[in-house]
C-alpha cells in the first residue's frame, strides 16, 4: 500500500467523508497504522463522532452525557493521528482529478475516498412540523433538547411505533410521563418482528403507562399561539393534546453525494463483499452501503451499531492491504426498559418460524427459508438470558444449519404463526 522512495514512505491519503460511528471506527482503526496512512475525516457535525444507540436511552434517561457516547476516550492518542475537518460537508467529488471539494472553499485530494454519511431522518410533511416542541432524535444535541424537554412536558406523543419511537416513549414513562404513541399499522413493530414479539413489547409499554393509538396518523400540528405546538390533529379527526411531539417516522440513506458523483446504486450505494464502489478508488461503508453479503448471496443494506463496526473493521483491513474479515451475521437490538430486543440474521427470508420453549418472560423465535435452513432469529426478554441463547443461534445461522430441535436441546420446536 505504502511505497518507499528512497528513505521516504510515501503514506496513502485516505479521505473518510462522514464523522458517524462508521467513519469515525474506520478512522480510529487506521489511525493506529498512520506509519502507512494518512487519515482525514469530514464531519458535519461540529464534534467527535459517537455512537448513537445511547442517544435513544441513556441520553434520554439523563444517565449519558457526551462522554460516553464518543468512540475516542480520553486516553486514546490516535486522534492525534486524524485530520478532523468538523463542522464542514463535502459538496462535490471530482472523481478524474481525486478531490472533493468542500462547503468552506477548500479542496481535498484523496488516494481513496470513502464514503460513510449515514442516514437522515426521513422527512415529516405534516402542516406545523416548525413548530417548537416538534422533534425528531438523530444527533446527541437532538437526543440532549429531547431529554431537558421532558422535565416540563405534560403531554408527549410519538409519532411512530417502531424502535426509535419506543424507546423514546420508554425512556419518557421512566422519566414520569405519560406518552402517547401514535401508529399507522395495527400493532407495533408491523414490519419489524412477528406479532408475538410485538405483543409482549406493547404489554410491557401498556403496563408502564403508554398508551398506544393505532391505526392512526398525525395529520397536522395547532399551535398555542405564540409558536409552540399545542395539541396534535390526527387522520381521523380525533386531537391529542401535546406539548412535546417527538417525530420518529424512519431514516433514509444520505445518498445525494454518491448519485451526484455517479456511483452505481442498488437501494444504497452499490458495493462488493469489500465495500468498494463501481469507482475503484472510492468505497462505501455502513448505512449506505449496499454490499454483497457471502451467506445470503445477495446484496443487503443495514442500519445498525453493529453493522457500522463490521464495515470498519472489514474496510479497515482492505485499504491497509490485510486479510479482510467477511461480513458478520447481522444483529440488532433495542433495549426498553429492563426487555431487550435482539434480532439476528434476515428474519425477513423467512418462509416458516418456530419458537424455542424458554421461560415465560421471553421468547426466541428461529425463521427458516424453503429449504429448512435457519436464516434468522427474534428474541425478546432479559437480555443476558437471550444473549446466551443467541450465541449458539448466531453459529448456526452462519454455517447454515437445518432447524433441527436436537440442535436446541429439544424433541420438537412449536410452529408460529404470524
Amino acid at each position: 500500500m505504502s511505497c518507499v522512495v528512497g528513505a521516504v514512505v510515501e503514506r496513502l491519503h485516505i479521505v473518510i467523508v462522514g464523522g458517524g460511528h462508521s467513519g469515525g471506527r474506520l478512522a480510529q482503526l487506521l489511525a493506529r497504522r498512520h506509519d502507512r496512512v494518512h487519515v482525514t475525516v469530514v464531519g458535519s457535525e461540529p464534534v467527535y463522532p459517537y455512537e448513537r444507540p445511547p442517544l435513544s436511552k441513556g441520553v434520554l434517561l439523563g444517565t449519558a452525557g457526551f462522554e460516553d457516547c464518543l468512540l475516542w476516550k480520553r486516553d486514546d492518542t490516535t486522534k492525534n493521528h486524524v485530520s478532523m475537518r468538523l463542522g464542514i460537508t463535502v459538496e462535490g467529488i471530482d472523481r478524474q482529478r481525486q478531490t472533493v471539494h468542500l462547503s468552506d472553499g477548500t479542496e481535498l485530494s484523496y488516494d481513496r475516498l470513502v464514503l460513510a454519511t449515514g442516514s437522515r431522518v426521513r422527512q415529516f410533511s405534516a402542516h406545523g412540523s416548525h413548530f417548537r416542541g416538534v422533534l425528531s432524535l438523530r444527533s446527541f444535541a437532538n437526543a440532549l433538547d429531547v431529554s431537558r424537554q421532558f422535565r416540563a412536558a405534560e403531554n408527549v406523543i410519538v409519532g411512530g411505533g417502531g424502535f426509535i419511537g419506543l424507546e423514546v416513549a420508554a425512556a419518557a414513562a421512566q422519566r414520569g410521563l405519560r406518552p402517547r404513541v401514535i401508529e399507522a399499522s395495527d400493532r407495533l413493530l408491523s414490519r419489524l418482528v412477528p406479532r408475538l414479539v410485538a405483543e409482549q413489547i406493547a404489554q410491557t409499554h401498556q403496563e408502564a403507562g403508554v398508551e398506544v393509538m393505532y391505526r392512526s396518523m398525525i395529520q397536522r400540528f395547532v399551535s398555542n399561539g405564540h409558536g409552540s405546538v399545542k395539541r396534535a390533529v390526527l387522520g381521523n379527526g380525533e386531537t391529542v393534546e401535546c406539548d412535546l411531539a417527538l417525530i420518529a417516522v424512519g431514516v433514509e440513506p444520505e445518498i445525494g453525494l454518491a448519485v451526484e458523483a455517479g456511483l452505481e446504486m442498488d437501494v444504497g450505494v452499490k458495493t462488493d463483499e469489500r465495500l468498494r464502489t463501481s469507482d475503484s478508488n472510492i468505497f462505501a461503508c455502513g448505512d449506505i452501503a449496499s454490499f454483497w453479503h457471502p451467506l445470503y448471496e445477495q446484496r443487503i443494506r443495514l442500519e445498525s451499531w453493529q453493522n457500522a463496526e463490521d464495515h470498519a473493521r472489514i474496510l479497515a483491513a482492505v485499504l491497509l492491504g490485510d486479510q479482510a474479515p467477511s461480513p458478520a451475521v447481522p444483529f440488532f437490538w433495542s433495549d426498553q426498559y429492563d426487555l431487550s430486543l435482539q434480532i439476528l440474521g434476515l428474519p425477513h427470508l423467512g418462509s416458516s418460524t418456530r419458537r424455542k420453549r424458554t421461560s415465560s418472560k421471553s421468547a426466541i423465535l428461529l425463521h427458516c427459508d424453503p429449504l429448512d435452513r435457519i436464516v434468522g432469529a427474534t428474541a425478546v426478554g432479559v437480555a443476558e438470558q437471550i444473549g446466551r441463547e443467541l450465541r449458539q443461534t448466531r453459529r448456526l445461522i452462519a454455517t447454515r444449519a437445518l432447524c433441527d430441535p436436537k440442535l436446541f436441546g429439544a424433541t420438537e420446536l412449536e410452529v408460529v404463526e404470524d
